[in-house]
């Protein structure tokens, strides 16, 4: 025990001892510098100046930009931020892209049945057409875009012209894959346009027989279907309430004269019964 206390008395005696530090210009054999110092205060010395260079090194790379540059994948609040902004607008660029495959899609599917890829739509030039001359010429075989002076306006301001008079025998039924409604007319009755357009598709399918299509403007499409005879082509302009084709009983699925009608919207079947009144 007693050497235990002799033990600690004297490593305190040691810090203790008093040490002269001396440096010596040793060309012209002077001292330049002196100090007593004891080992516990060289001790003290050397901790109190590790804590303050350690504790500068902290508030530079926490406080200053210089911790970017030195730590490996940190970000600043402002490369955070910018990162954030980007990764919105790639999403908002996927939806953007995917409403463009979906969009097209759905053409594809709208046209499938005429035998018309959507490939060769999107690829089709497109011009403005007056369709206020009531010019019914043959244009050349382009999809035309039929954009009216007022863009804003909205489906509420159209007026549908009734493409047939008759009897709804069949509604819209789209999980039933029946885009469209049934009408059932007077034989050798007139089908008319609903609105101005191009007519982009008039031919025999053999689903549907007789098919004619129009394109109007506002990305709206019209389609008719099992007539007997079509009095239009691909590329004549028509006016709305204009006669161009004749109700009909044509193609597999029918089982009587009647007209079946379709209106799409921006690739989206649209109620006939919505935007016309067939009473």
């Amino acid at each position: 025990m007693e050497k235990n206390k002799d033990a600690k008395r004297s490593f305190w005696q040691r810090l203790k001892v008093r040490y002269h530090l001396s440096i010596v210009n040793k060309n012209l054999l002077l001292e330049v510098y002196s100090r007593n110092i004891s080992l516990g205060r060289l001790i003290l010395w050397v901790i109190a100046s590790t804590f303050s260079v350690s504790l500068f090194t902290y508030l530079i790379i926490a406080f200053t930009p210089i911790k970017s540059h030195i730590i490996p994948g940190y970000e600043s609040a402002s490369d955070h931020a910018h990162l954030i902004e980007n990764t919105k607008q790639l999403f908002e660029l996927q939806k953007k892209v995917q409403g463009k495959i979906d969009y097209s899609l759905k053409l594809d599917s709208t046209f499938k049945d005429f035998g018309i890829p959507v490939d060769s739509i999107n690829n089709m030039a497109f011009e403005k057409v007056n369709l206020e001359t009531g010019n019914n010429d043959l244009l050349p075989d382009r999809f035309i875009n039929l954009s009216l002076s007022e863009e804003s306006k909205s489906l509420a301001y159209f007026h549908f012209f009734k493409p047939i008079t008759g009897l709804i025998s069949k509604e819209l039924k789209i999980n039933e894959g029946h885009h469209g409604i049934d009408i059932v007319a007077e034989k050798n009755a007139g089908v008319k346009s609903t609105l101005n357009g191009k007519v982009i598709f008039s031919s025999w399918t053999v689903e549907t027989g007789h098919v004619i299509a129009i394109q109007h403007s506002n990305d709206l499409i019209s389609i008719y279907k099992h007539n007997s005879v079509l009095l239009k082509k691909e590329g004549a302009i028509v006016k709305a309430g204009e006669v161009i084709a004749i109700v009909g009983n044509s193609g597999k699925f029918t089982t009587g004269p009647h007209l079946h009608f379709e209106i799409w919207f921006k690739g989206e079947p649209l109620n006939p019964t919505e935007v016309i009144n067939f009473e």
